[in-house]
């Protein structure tokens, strides 16, 4: 849904009996906009409101001061409670024959939204930011249909005031460059995790590539990974220099197959790789098992795994170094590009943030060949906001999975749609909720067609990448070829209510 911001004239006809029944739709829109988190007026409304509501209750109350003030004070507060507060920018260009409305749109340029109003100067000028109720609700009709996948827009406007006060602190500090609230988001990721060491840095690519400069990797050197992730994944081994070598997947949860470890390690092998694929670990127990006997190191690219468990354990503890990515889409994300580098050994971390300085250990001192890998103190500052919130939204990202996973084993006998596992002894973050089925292109389209979106991830496994094919790889990986033309993401985020569920299964088996 559009972002929404109500002028005057619309709140006014809401709270005057004769208003109402003079414009019956601006109730309708109030009610139906009412608690949205896509609904807003702006903050140079609310002494204006105020002021004119009060001049309108002295016709009813006189000079009755008292009566008037508390009944104004009411309103505005009940606004505030029910609708968002677009701030009106620093950066207005002022209307001088206007300057109340030329506020009011500057507020509604500045989240993105059109105003419903009623006043014939705004939609004049400002055709297309300025509609009216009856347009309104004739494009409602049409977005009420539409599903969003990810639904960032509804975390942001929820915890937007946290946001914002995170975010004007870096500004107000101008310390964008490893400013105090990176420490601060370092310590509360450590809490979070119960970690020894959080290194943050610029992007999930560049955790992987820290993480493998920590263990000295080198040209030649083989790292056993799965083909069934995203590129980063092996196209941090190739910048090494090293070798990715890929080792099928599990059937049921389309993580690496640690039973086919063995046949892959030679004497050129220096690490495993496996990727917590859609939010849930792979059997840690076995991969660990493995990497003991033969005298190798263990990194997780947990870009879609922050928070997941293993055993009751979050990830770091089962592994030499954890690595995550806050990409927006993530179920911890920020507002551009982020990573995170999580260790429990002294020395990697060490290493780690002097390699994301460019291998500084002192200013202009450099002890390593490192990286500019830093994360953005304002990224930092986004992070911090939405952190309280993270367990919270993992209950709710798992609520939504167990939701679909009962509704859509009710229908699978009828339907052409196989579930993912879940291990007994791991939890997921659910950064997808991915299903199977040999229909996949005709499904996509029905409900592309109803406004349901829906992803591939992934369409075409790494080891058929053109930029691989110089590895030469003869292993035949069946599973990931097959997964590759089966898989098929549903609308995943905390938010995804019972009605849209109803209606995503329906649409799979109509």
């Amino acid at each position: 849904m559009n972002n929404i911001l109500m002028d005057v004239s619309i709140i006014l006809d809401c709270f005057s009996q004769s208003r109402k029944e003079q414009f019956p739709d601006s109730e309708v829109v109030f009610d139906m906009l009412k608690g949205k988190p896509y609904a807003f007026i702006s903050s140079s409304s609310l002494d204006n409101i105020s002021f004119l509501k009060a001049d309108e209750l002295r016709k009813e109350y006189g000079y009755n001061k008292s009566k008037r003030k508390i009944l104004s004070t009411q309103i505005v507060k009940h606004l505030a409670q029910n609708f968002k507060i677009a701030k009106t920018p620093a950066y207005l260009n002022i209307d001088y024959d206007n300057i109340e409305k030329s506020q009011i749109i500057a507020s509604a340029k500045a989240v993105n939204a059109q105003v419903i109003t009623r006043d014939e100067y705004m939609l004049k000028k400002y055709p297309g930011i300025a509609i009216t109720t009856e347009e309104f609700l004739r494009e409602i009709k049409n977005e009420l249909k539409k599903i969003d996948f990810a639904n960032l827009k509804k975390q942001y406007y929820d915890i937007q005031p946290q946001i914002e006060q995170q975010m004007d602190d870096v500004l107000n500090t101008t310390s964008f460059i490893m400013g105090d609230k990176i420490k601060q988001l370092e310590c509360e990721l450590q809490s979070f995790t119960k970690a020894k060491h959080v290194i943050t840095c610029s992007s999930g690519t560049d955790a992987l590539l820290l993480a493998m400069m920590a263990l000295d990797i080198q040209p030649g050197d083989e790292i056993i990974t799965t083909p069934f992730t995203f590129i980063a994944t092996a196209e941090t081994i190739a910048l090494m220099k090293a070798i990715p070598v890929f080792v099928d997947i599990e059937e049921d949860t389309l993580n690496l197959d640690a039973s086919k470890i063995n046949n892959a390690i030679t004497e050129k092998t220096k690490a495993i790789m496996p990727v917590s694929l859609y939010g849930q670990p792979a059997d840690m127990d076995e991969i660990n098992e493995i990497a003991k006997k033969h005298e190798l190191k263990v990194i997780i690219d947990g870009a879609q795994s922050f928070g997941a468990t293993y055993k009751k354990q979050m990830e770091v503890h089962h592994c030499d170094i954890f690595t995550t990515s806050f990409f927006p889409a993530k179920p911890l994300g920020c507002y551009g590009d982020g990573g995170a580098v999580f260790t429990n050994n002294d020395e990697y971390a060490e290493k780690i943030k002097m390699m994301r300085i460019h291998g500084q250990n002192k200013r202009y001192h450099h002890k390593y060949i490192g990286i500019g890998g830093r994360l953005d103190t304002i990224q930092a500052a986004v992070l911090l906001a939405k952190l309280p919130l993270y367990k919270k939204e993992i209950k709710l990202r798992h609520d939504v999975a167990s939701s679909y996973n009962s509704k859509l084993q009710a229908v699978l006998s009828t339907v052409d749609i196989q579930l993912l596992t879940l291990k007994q002894d791991r939890t997921s973050v659910w950064a997808q909720y991915t299903i199977r089925t040999k229909s996949r292109d005709i499904i996509q389209e029905n409900l592309r067609n109803l406004g349901i979106p829906t992803a591939v991830h992934y369409p075409l496994p790494l080891q058929k990448q053109e930029c691989f094919q110089y590895l030469k790889q003869q292993t035949e990986l069946p599973i990931s070829e097959k997964a590759a033309e089966e898989v098929m993401s549903l609308p995943m985020n905390p938010y995804v209510d019972k009605t849209e569920q109803e209606m995503i299964i329906s649409a799979l088996y109509n």
